[in-house]
């Protein structure tokens, strides 16, 4: 049996302390695990508060005080497939490049930007948990790039543009 003093619960500080999100050093393509809620712009089902959700770094607003992500889904959400377009803005992420992070293959959603303060996130205690490889960060930032699912303002806002 463990207690509070074991080299087990030793071990998983550590491991906690290594992934707490160090905001001052967040980069474009970083994974972060946090509790999203209705406040973000998460629709929440069944009764739930807030939801973990690993979230991609895609750009900062001008001020410095939020970021711009995308969430990570396992599955591409029905509303989206109703539209072409929206169909289209789902960048697929293979587990076999994200083992440490994903448990199966999943989905970037690249058609809706969640703007989280990084206080925020700091505050929910968000966990760093990797980072898109190069291949992808450079597919997804030049698809938001191109993308006229968001006009020019938004693309600045973030910095894409």
């Amino acid at each position: 049996m463990d207690d509070k003093n074991s080299v087990l619960e030793k071990l998983k500080a550590a491991m906690d302390e290594a992934e707490r999100v160090d905001m001052s050093s967040v980069k474009i393509g970083d994974i972060i695990y946090v509790p999203l809620d209705e406040e973000d712009g998460l629709i929440l089902k069944n009764g739930y508060d807030d939801r973990k959700k690993y979230i991609v770094i895609i750009g900062f607003t001008p001020e410095g005080v939020a970021i711009g992500a995308l969430l990570i889904n396992s599955e591409i959400d029905s509303s989206k497939k109703r539209s072409e377009e929206l169909l289209n803005s789902q960048y697929p992420l293979l587990v076999r490049n994200y083992r440490s992070i994903l448990d199966y293959d999943s989905w970037l959603d690249c058609s809706d930007i969640f703007e989280l303060s990084k206080l925020k996130i700091t505050e929910k205690d968000g966990k760093l948990k990797g980072c898109l490889t190069p291949e992808d960060r450079e597919r997804v930032m030049a698809f938001l790039k191109e993308t006229e699912v968001f006009d020019n303002a938004t693309k600045k806002r973030y910095g894409i543009i």
